[in-house]
Formats: C-alpha cells, structure tokens, sequence
C-alpha cells in the first residue's frame, strides 16, 4: 500500500511546447526536476529511443532546468531521472513530434528501502504558441490518399484552403522542406508547391512526421507568409524492417458519368506504383540505414475536347464539344502538309497522356558517441508527363478565349511534355557540449532541373480566329522550344541553444544560396495570328506577329539569377511558472543579389510617364526586421484551460521567375517584338522558317543588341522589399467533459510589403464613358505611352495593404476502443490587390482584372479565400487473433472558389479582357442590340436578351444587391461542394521463428458519395467561365461610343444552358478508388 502511495505521489505533469524552426527536423524534450519544492542540481536525466537504443542524456542546472535538443522524432522513449539519495524516476511510452519541446516536470521522493525506483506510463499534452498542426506517421498511413503527396495531408490543418493556399494567402507563399532541405517550387512556373513535375518529389512510404505551422512565434522560422510546412523521413532502428508495396488503379476504379454525362475517355485512366523499404542496423545502437524505392506510371486522356461536326455550331461545355468544325480543321490539316510538309496532329482522335516517374532515397543515421549525432539523407526522382498546349497566352497580346473550349480547338502536335529532375541532400549534426549547451548544424543541398520536349516537327504557332474569337491553333506551342530551368539551393544553418535558470536562449545564423538558370523565349519559331481560315490558307497579312529570338544568332540564351538570403536571430523561452512560458525574439534578413546584369542605354534614355528605368541594377539589399513574441499559459495549472497566442512579423520570398523576367526582357540576350497588321510590310507573308523572316527583316528584327528597346520591358523595382506581413493569433484549449477537447483560435494578418506588377507603359485614357460612372477607355491601339515599346511592367511593393483573418473551431475526441474523431469549422476573409495570376511579366499583369487600369485595381476579395469550410476526420481500428482491421474516414465541405463578373471582349480598349461588369441600377438603363447570324437572321433579340439579363441580375444575390455599382474582383462564391474519402485497411499477420511478418490489403476511396449518386461530390462549373471570371455579356459598341451590349451567347437556348452552374463530367469530380497490397517484415 505504501508503495502504491508513494508511486502516485511520484507523478509529474507532463507538457508540449511548440517551439520549431523553419527547418524543422527533429525534436526535444526540457523540463525542471524538483524535491520537496526545490530545485535540484545536478540531476541526471537519460532519455533512451528504445527502437534504435539511441541515448540523449545531460544534468539540470542550478535552477533544476534540463533540456535536450536534436532528439529522433516518435518513439517510444523511456526516460529515466536520477539523484543520490532519490528515488530513480523512470518513464515509459513517451512520444515525440515533429518540432514539438516535450516538456517533463519531474518530482523526486527521498530514497527507502520500500522503492528505489517508480515508472510511470507517460501522457502526452500538447502546448502551442502559433498554429501547428502535427501529421503523425499513423495519419500517414491509414487516411485515405491516391495522389500519395505531402499536400494530401497538409488540408488536414484548419487553416488550409484551395490551391495550397492556408489563411488566404497565396500557396506560392509557402515553404516546404524535408529534413530541413527546401523543397519548393522556387522558380515558380507553376502553382504547385513541390516540384518534380507530375510526380511527388519524395516517397509517402519515406515520411515518418509532416508538421504545418501557419504562425510560430521562434524567430528560428523564415521564407514565408503563408505556412511553413516541414517532414522528416523515417529512420532505421535495431531492428531490421522492411517493405514491399505495390498501389494499383485500373481502369475500372473510377467513376464512368456525373449526373448522366459520361465522363470523356475515362476508360484511359489507369496508373500503378510500386516500392520497397528497408531499414536495418549497421552496428546496433551505433549506425543505421533506411532506403526507400519507387516506379510509378500513369495514363489519362489527353484532351477531353472533340470538334463539331456541324457547321456553324456553338459549342457545348458540358459535353466538351467546341464549335470549331472539324471539316475546317481537315482542310488545314491537308493544306500545310501539301504546302510546307508539316504534320500539326491529330484532331479527332488523341493518344493518351503519360505520366511516368522513379524515385529513389537513402538515409544514414550515426550516434557518433553520446555527444554527438549525425544524419545523412539523399532523396532523387526523374519525371516526364504529357501536357496540353497553353490557353490564351502569346508574345504579348493574349488570345481571347482558350484554345481548347467552347470556342476553340487546337491540333495534336502544339501539345507538349515535361521532364523533371530533383536531387536532394542532408545532413545534420546535433551536439551536446555540456548539460547546459548544445548545438546544431544543418547544411542542405536541392538541385532541380524542369525541362520541356515538343511534339511534332518545329513549326511557327498559328492561332486562327472567326467572328473575332479564337477557333483553331496549330504548330509548336509557344513556351516549349528551348524551354529550360535550373534551380540549385545551397543552405547552411547553425543552431546554439543555452540553458540558464528559467531561460532557454538562442542563437543562430542561416544562409542561403539560389542559383536559377532560366532559357525563357515565347514564340522561338514565330507566332502568327489570322482572323480567318481563308486568310491563313490565302496568305493575307495576320492580324498580329510576335517572336523571342537570341541575339548573335543564339538559340537559347539563359538568364542567371543568384540570390541569397542572410539571416540572424536571437530569442528567449522564458519559463516565468511552471503554467505560464513566454518566448520572445528578433529576426534580422538581409537579401543578397550576386549577378551583374548587362544594361541598355535605349531603355536607360527612355521615358514611360515620367519613369525611366536601368535593367542593369538589382533591387537594393534592404534589412528586413522580425520581432515576435509568443505566450503559452495553462491557466487552471491542470491542461484543462490553455491559452496560447502571439504576435509578430514574418518574412518571405516568392516565385523567382518574376525576377529572371528582367534579364530576359532586356533586350540584351533577346529580343521580343510584337507587331500588328498596320506595323508589318505589305509583303510580310507566313514563313515556316523563323530564321529566314528574321534576316529578310533586319530593321524589324536586329541581330545583335544596340540602341534598340525591346517590344516588351520587365524589371524589378529598385526599392523592391520581400515579401512581409505582421501576423497575430489566439487560440484557447479546453478539456471537456467525457474526454472531449475543444480547440477555438482566431488570426490576423496584414501585408507589411505586397507584391504587385504593372505596366509602366499605360498610357492615360483617351476618356470616359457616359453610361457608367467613372468608367474609362482608350481608343483602339492608343494605350502605350511610350510608342517605341509595349508593355513595361515593373515588380514592386503596392500602395495598398492586403490582410486576412480567420476564426475556426476544433472538437476532437479519442475512445478506449479504438475510435478517435475530430470536427473543424473555418471562417476565412482575405483581400488582397492582386493574386499575380501566371509567371511571365505581361501575362501576370494582363491576367488581373478591373474596373479601369490594371494598375491599380484596389483591395478586393482575394482567390485564395474560401470562406466556410468544414473538416471531419474518423478513425476506428480494432485487432483480433491475428489480423487487424482499421478505417478511416475524411470530410471536407467548402465553396468551390470565387469570381468575377467581367466581360468577355476588351470593353475599354486598353488590350486586355480585363473588364469587371458593371451592374445597372434599372433594367432600362442598358441598350442592348439583336445577335444575327452570318445570313442576318435574328437569333437572340434585343429584348430577350435585356429580359434575361435583368432575370439573371435579380436572381443572383451579389448582383442584385450591387445594382448601380460595379462589380468587386473575385467578389461572387461557387456552389459548394461536399466529399467524403474513406481507406479500408486489413492486416494479417504470421509469426514464423522469431520474426512477424504481414500483409496489408488496402482501398482508398476518394468522394465515396458519388458512389451512391452521380451528383454527390462533384464539381460545378459555369458555362460562361473562363478561369476565374465569369463573362455574361460583352459590348457591341466600338470603344468610346455610346456603349450598347450583347448577352455572350448566340441564342436564348444557348445563354439559359451556359449560364447555370452544371456538375462537371471529369475525374476529378467522379469516385477514385486504389487497391493497395504491402508486404512486411
């Protein structure tokens, strides 16, 4: 009985601190030890991972603080503390995460001959001071995921959003790293956050933790404004451990239709995975090896588009039917093979896409001696996928509509492929030097490499309209000839970490090193745009030409690009209580710039509204300051009221390709013109040969630089600033009755520096319409100041300030009998002054909207706000006799997106199909005029069309609440959706001599409802949209007169159907399912 007594009289409170770094790989553990309300000193304090045998140990100081840094995340540990003349403490079953300080706050008794030693089975709690959320290796493999990828389980954060996007920030803003090495998407080409393609960078089977943190408070933190999100792969222990794997996704395992639509060419999605893993001993407790291999292959229709096979027909969306007639497309299709013996590909019937991919990673583990601990990881994957040719892009004007749609269509050849390499490297060393400092060193090493291979023969793109829109587009695309980028990241970061009294203090440097080679040309072979068939195959002049050419005969001149980021902190974890820690520190960022650029002194002289701009000059190297301060009180002293929250500043970095725009538009390696019909020679004619039209025209097209301005101009704002916002947040903790938890947190954020792009080169409006207020416009070609160029876009820090908040509630709760469940609501608000939509300079800033100047379209609702949002996370795992059965289960419902109404033609004549609507405050207030076909028949009145204008307007609650206004950007919401994805699993096991082996069977399922009906789940679109803006009207009017309009339909029939938001018949709205069989040992 005494000794039971004594036993219970032992037990500490046990405790989590969140205090990570940006580079986040391992763990620790801290706390103070105390006997009869006093601190001893001197007490030894052993913590074991009992996997690998690994020791971390030291002795508490003179205030009885003990800390432990650079542990192994997971476990279990056991934990053993003792003093001469006390009872040994020891215990069991202690657990790390990723990034998390678990903190133990020891009792000891005096020793007796009764006992000499208590144990006791840890709990774990968790303490925060930001907004983590920790994905543990368990998660990892039981919820349901097909695409295997780090971000199938970052949504799992309350934060999270669409596109990557956490807190309505952009996802481009994010960092990722993976044992403390950068893995991002850093050049930017794409809204992907990982790069390598198609394919993961790094095997799901590889990762042991991944953690998302949106707003920590340790200075340690940098590079981003929107999550920090960091892994770390598994490790091999004492024991050696392996598996074989394969994931299988026939082509059966995917739903056929969507609300009676079939689901074009599912038939041709099929994709299967397989891997191995292998972690083992080298020498036991000493030196460990983990390897991880994959091959990964998958086929998906290429394009979903068929052409009509009438003439004259309007398109239909839902069936992914264009108008463009395929009797037209023949006839092109004969006339350039007869003329130039060109093949521009299929147009009736198209092979499948391929996605094909391996990987390959290796990581060594070394305790060194009980001081020191090293660790190794290589990680390596090649991908190459198939993709389809660019939208609307082209030198500088874009197109008005896509290329594959309603309007239009595009020839097999003028789609591409990817190839992608990622290497990565890491290595850390954690040292203990004395029980009171330690230190650790992380040096990392990325090298990637995104290429582009073309289909076809090389062949100028022609882009061919009718009725003044886009219709049909053949030859090479665009962007992939000579396409070419490089990205090597060299980091070195070094961590001391100081235990003195009540205070852990520390201290580090970071640096880092970017390197980008990017051989960037739109159009290399030319581009061409006609307003008719007949045109082209007659050999009139095109409406407009555009090529990017090397100067001095250079195909693929590359632009370099080295930047560096210096970083200093220092902060303190002050431990005031043992309920109450604060944290506060200071963060100091210095961006660095290592390239010379080559000027040019024609853009030097030249003058763009007043601005001149140098291209030969890189922002200057500005200071950047980061103060935070971070608070964690348990309240009542018992975990059952915890408080947490902070405030402070976090500084970024943001997709590289918007600086190398400048070396690439300077008119020094190359030279991009555009020209319009009234600009070309009377004798300018189609060539299939690029470089015979550059030497038959050699004022148009000079072949070395000189004293000429490019046709477009991009450079970054001397006075540039990364990216900076100021972040603050609260959240509080509350244990409920019968095991439950309830999490309630709110956050702010507001940009300190913004970034935003706009053309210097815009001229001021020529006037201003009548008909709606303050709207301006430009006559037709009179939109550049300065004549000798085009557009002139600057990358700078806006006037105005974006911000975001979000308030979000978390119940969670964990059964006895193997239940665990959990259920999330997210309220987001976020407005910003652009989402800087695409990665060239011009298309970034064409692809903006507004009511007048792209340059200053004000603070409105940002893309990257989903407003409501639901997560519901189940898990039920049961064993019996020799088998193991578990599931899981993940809800999320949210609104698709946001829009705007914009029209569909450049209304203002500024170039751009850029225009926001606006909404009449009468429904007499707006002239409308008869849609005619080609023999002048009446096919959509003027009257119908003004009825159902007005119907749509009062049907629609923003417009009909925004009558007499105009409408804001992305201010309308998409239907929501609902999804469920489930994952079975089923484990038997064998024992055979002294080893276990088994097999795992499982099935993920995403959007399981769609099972039961072919609505459930599935995506909605607009037949109206066109990305993100829906276009319900366009003007008749030319510009600057008296403005009269037209619905964006040619009948009533058609704009009834296209206006209604209809489910979308594709896989990503149909039911996905995997088997997946694993064999262990």
């Amino acid at each position: 009985m005494l000794k039971r007594m004594r036993s219970f009289l032992v037990a500490a409170m046990l405790m989590v601190i969140a205090t990570v770094s940006a580079q986040v790989t391992t763990s620790s553990m801290s706390g103070k030890v105390t006997a009869q309300d006093e601190p001893i000193i001197g007490a030894t304090v052993v913590a074991i991972h009992e996997p690998s045998g690994t020791r971390y140990g030291t002795v508490t100081n003179i205030s009885g603080q003990f800390n432990l840094q650079g542990m192994r995340t997971g476990g279990p540990y056991k934990v053993e503390v003792s003093y001469v003349g006390y009872q040994t403490a020891i215990y069991k079953g202690v657990n790390l995460s990723l990034g998390e300080v678990y903190t133990l706050n020891v009792v000891l008794k005096e020793s007796s001959e009764l006992l000499d030693e208590v144990i006791v089975t840890a709990q774990k709690t968790v303490e925060k001071m930001g907004t983590v959320t920790n994905v543990s290796e368990r998660q990892l493999t039981t919820l349901p995921t097909i695409n295997r990828s780090i971000t199938d389980f970052t949504k799992l954060s309350p934060y999270a959003g669409g596109s990557n996007s956490f807190a309505g920030r952009d996802g481009r803003y994010n960092t990722i790293t993976v044992d403390g090495a950068a893995l991002n998407n850093n050049f930017g080409l794409s809204t992907n956050n990982l790069p390598g393609g198609d394919a993961q960078p790094i095997s799901l089977d590889a990762i042991d933790e991944i953690s998302v943190n949106v707003s920590p408070y340790s200075v340690t933190y940098s590079n981003f404004t929107g999550a920090s999100i960091n892994a770390v792969t598994k490790s091999g222990t004492n024991e050696l451990k392996g598996t074989v794997y394969t994931y299988q996704k026939p082509k059966n395992f995917i739903g056929k239709s969507i609300n009676d639509v079939d689901v074009p060419n599912v038939e041709s999605y099929k994709s299967s995975l397989y891997g191995f893993t292998l972690g083992a001993p080298i020498i036991k407790n000493k030196l460990f090896f983990f390897v991880n291999g994959e091959l990964e292959n998958s086929t998906s229709p290429g394009i979903l588009w068929t052409p009509s096979q009438e003439e004259g027909g309007s398109g239909d969306n839902q069936n992914h039917i264009s108008r463009t007639w395929i009797k037209d497309l023949k006839t092109i299709s004969d006339f350039v093979k007869d003329k130039y013996g060109y093949d521009p590909g299929s147009y009736d019937k198209f092979d499948d896409f391929e996605s094909k991919n391996w990987k390959l990673m290796a990581r060594l583990d070394w305790n060194i001696n009980k001081s020191h601990k090293l660790s190794l990881r290589f990680n390596t994957v090649k991908s190459e996928n198939d993709a389809s040719i660019s939208s609307t892009s082209s030198v500088i004007t874009k197109a008005n509509s896509n290329r594959y749609g309603v309007d239009a269509f595009a020839f097999g050849n003028s789609n591409y492929g990817f190839r992608n390499i990622v290497t990565s490297l890491s290595g850390e060393l954690n040292s203990n030097f004395s029980s009171s400092v330690q230190n650790k060193l992380l040096v990392t090493y990325t090298h990637i490499r995104d290429s582009r291979t073309t289909k076809g023969d090389a062949f100028p793109m022609v882009d061919i309209y009718k009725d003044g829109k886009q219709y049909m587009t053949l030859g090479t695309e665009l962007f992939t000839p000579f396409n070419d980028v490089e990205n090597n990241v060299f980091s070195v970061t070094d961590n001391v970490t100081i235990n003195k009294g009540n205070h852990l203090i520390t201290a580090g440097a970071t640096f880092e090193r970017q390197y980008f080679m990017n051989s960037y040309l739109r159009a290399p072979y030319g581009y061409y745009r006609y307003a008719s068939v007949n045109d082209f195959m007659t050999g009139e002049k095109p409406m407009l030409y555009g090529i990017t050419y090397g100067y001095n005969g250079k195909d693929a001149p590359g632009a370099e690009l080295t930047f560096g980021m210096l970083g200093a902190y220092a902060q303190d974890e002050y431990s005031i209580t043992p309920n109450l820690k604060l944290t506060y520190g200071l963060r100091f960022d210095l961006p660095l710039y290592f390239d010379d650029l080559l000027g040019n002194a024609a853009i030097k002289e030249q003058s763009f509204n007043g601005t001149n701009v140098d291209v030969s000059e890189w922002p200057k190297s500005k200071l950047l300051i980061s103060p935070r301060l971070g608070f964690n009180w348990d309240i009542k002293g018992d975990r059952s009221i915890v408080l947490t929250g902070g405030t402070g500043l976090f500084t970024g970095l943001l997709p590289f390709v918007w600086f190398t725009n400048q070396p690439t538009n300077a008119g020094q390696m190359q030279n991009m013109v555009e020209f319009e019909t009234s600009e070309l020679p009377a004798n300018f004619a189609f060539n299939p040969n690029y470089k015979e039209t550059l030497t038959q025209n050699p004022d148009m097209f000079p072949s070395t630089p000189g004293n000429e301005v490019p046709g477009a101009i991009a450079y970054v704002d001397p006075n540039f600033k990364m990216p900076q916002v100021w972040r603050s947040n609260v959240n509080a903790e509350f244990q409920l009755p019968y095991g439950f938890m309830l999490s309630v947190g709110a956050m702010y954020t507001r940009d300190i520096y913004n970034v935003v792009q706009k053309n210097m080169n815009e001229k001021a409006p020529s006037g201003t319409y009548n008909e709606q207020p303050g709207r301006v416009y430009w006559t037709k070609n009179n939109y550049y100041d300065n004549p000798k160029t085009k557009t002139v876009i600057q990358l700078t820090n806006g006037d105005e300030k974006g911000y975001q908040y979000s308030f979000n509630a978390v119940l969670t709760k964990k059964f006895d009998f193997g239940f665990t469940g959990s259920f999330g609501y997210t309220y987001t608000m976020a407005k910003d002054m652009t989402a800087n939509p695409g990665s060239s300079a011009a298309s970034v800033w064409q692809n903006n909207v507004a009511v007048n100047s792209l340059n200053d379209p004000g603070v409105s609702y940002s893309l990257f706000s989903t407003p409501h949002r639901l997560i519901a996370n189940a898990s039920y795992e049961v064993a019996y006799a020799n088998m193991k059965t578990t599931v899981s289960l993940f809800y999320t419902g949210y609104q698709q997106g946001r829009f705007s109404y914009t029209y569909s033609n450049d209304m203002n004549g500024d170039g751009n199909y850029s225009d926001l609507m606006y909404v009449p405050a009468s429904k007499e207030e707006m002239t409308f005029v008869d849609i005619k076909d080609k023999q002048n028949n009446v096919t959509y009145s003027a009257v119908d069309q003004q009825e159902d204008f007005w119907n749509y307007v009062n049907n629609d609650s923003y417009l009909n609440d925004h009558k007499g206004q105009y409408v804001e950007r992305a201010s309308s919401l998409e239907p929501w959706i609902h999804r469920f994805d489930m994952k079975i699993a089923q484990d038997f096991y064998a024992k055979i001599g002294s080893r276990k082996y088994g097999i795992q069977v499982s099935l993920d399922m995403l959007n399981i409802g769609n099972l039961l009906n072919s609505k459930w789940g599935a995506y909605r679109s607009c037949g109206l949209q066109s990305y993100d803006n829906v276009r319900l009207l366009k003007t008749a009017s030319k510009v600057g007169e008296p403005l009269t309009y037209q619905m964006n339909a040619s009948s009533r029939e058609v704009f009834q159907k296209n206006s209604k938001w209809d489910y979308t018949a594709s896989t990503g709205s149909a039911w996905q399912m995997q088997l997946g069989v694993k064999f262990t040992f």
